[in-house]
């Protein structure tokens, strides 16, 4: 087990004592204190005659007092290239891991405690080893088989071929449909949605064709690798004791037991925040707009927080309200000005110029999807964002934003 940056931000002595309590396997590679840690550097399990070295890799904005966080790679330049399993657990963000990668060949397999994203399917590094990640939301325990050949070097995803065949089939499935629907279509603007759809689901066909090819071609001799994603659902069960912790600490998040909690006034409780004026701004202009939104998710999803009292929650709020994404919009979950939810600014833009002056200021009529994946973003929401599938569920009527141009730009 790897210490990462979210443990020590408890203190030192809080991690050393956890560890000890439940005699924590942690190991540390990348750090040096004047008065040493008690986990050793690196840590080797032999079984069934195979040798496995286990390094655990700091982010370099840990901060420890009295300790220095080394460049990994250096660390790492040591590691044996032979047929010794080098694996190493990182705390490193993407493309730190990945300049890791490119420095130190003999990583074999690399386990990210980082990534928001799962891997199913184990990303495939340029030095034939593999990436594994079972997200870092505790939703999933990731299992891992390996089947290692005398003098291998190499790994290959035992379920590389049939993942990417499997995508494969969706797209070529999908373009079928679209093709069906196109050719029984006559209206003009729907053509043109259904043509979008389809550029969209060839990029992701070529994508998977792609995918598969080179999965086919890792199929050769080398070490195999079987991983799995076990979900952590509510089937698993509670620990009773931890549950009262978190319990408790959401309560004093939420206010509901300390008033330390409480959220802050906000002076623009009614009038929204900076350039973003709130959903019911829109409503006088845009009743039938406002009706079919209040139909969607959309519009449930600060309640959808405020269950699961996480509202407070900086990594969690900011996709859940209005204009958190913006630089002039609410900064703190405490005081959003009347922009819980994920109004019609979030998509269209921030609107109080908008309100004053609908000749003058204009608006996204249809905003892209690149506004989208500010949220839905393959990693926050599971990776189950279609497009093709979620457009439709917010789309308005064929009337919606038609006196603005085309051309306008979100604020």
């Amino acid at each position: 087990m790897l210490p990462g940056r979210g443990d020590f931000a408890f203190g030192r002595p809080f991690v050393e004592a956890v560890a000890q309590a439940f005699e924590l396997p942690y190991v540390l590679s990348n750090v040096e204190c004047a008065a040493p840690l008690p986990w050793p550097t690196t840590r080797t399990v032999e079984v069934g005659g195979a040798h496995v070295v286990v390094y655990g890799i700091a982010h370099p904005d840990l901060t420890l007092p009295g300790c220095t966080v080394k460049d990994p790679a250096e660390v790492l330049a040591s590691a044996p290239t032979d047929d010794t399993v080098v694996l190493v657990l990182s705390d490193l963000d993407r493309g730190r891991d990945l300049d890791l990668v490119k420095k130190a060949k003999g990583i074999d397999i690399l386990v990210r405690g980082d990534s928001i994203e799962p891997l199913g399917s184990p990303f495939a590094l340029a030095n034939g080893g593999l990436v594994l990640s079972s997200g870092s939301r505790g939703k999933q325990l990731g299992v891992l088989q390996v089947e290692l050949s005398a003098g291998a070097t190499s790994w290959r995803d035992d379920g590389a071929v049939e993942a990417r065949a499997s995508e494969l089939d969706d797209a070529v499935a999908k373009l079928g449909e679209l093709a069906t629907r196109k050719a029984r279509e006559d209206d003009p603007k729907k053509l043109e949605r259904l043509t979008l759809q389809e550029q969209f689901w060839t990029k992701k066909k070529e994508a998977a064709e792609a995918a598969v090819k080179a999965a086919t071609e890792h199929i050769g001799p080398g070490n195999v690798a079987r991983n799995e994603l076990r979900g952590l659902g509510p089937e698993v069960g509670e620990h009773a004791a931890t549950k009262a912790r978190v319990d408790a600490v959401k309560a004093t998040l939420t206010g509901s037991s300390s008033p330390a909690g409480a959220p802050a006034p906000s002076d623009a409780s009614k009038t929204g925040f900076g350039p973003f004026v709130g959903t019911g701004a829109c409503t006088g202009c845009h009743p039938a707009e406002t009706k079919q939104w209040a139909q969607t998710s959309h519009s449930r999803a600060w309640p959808a927080l405020v269950a699961d009292q996480r509202q407070y929650d900086r990594d969690c709020y900011t996709c859940h309200v209005t204009g958190a994404f913006d630089a002039l919009g609410p900064k703190d979950p405490r005081a959003l000005g009347g922009l819980e939810n994920v109004g019609c600014e979030a998509c269209h833009g921030a609107g109080r110029e908008h309100a004053r002056d609908p000749k003058v200021a204009h608006l996204v009529p249809a905003p892209p999807v690149s506004q989208c994946v500010l949220c839905h973003d393959s990693r926050q929401d599971g990776g189950r964002f279609d497009p093709a599938t979620y457009l439709p569920k917010v789309k308005h009527g064929a009337s919606a934003g038609a006196a603005t141009p085309a051309g306008a730009k979100p604020r």
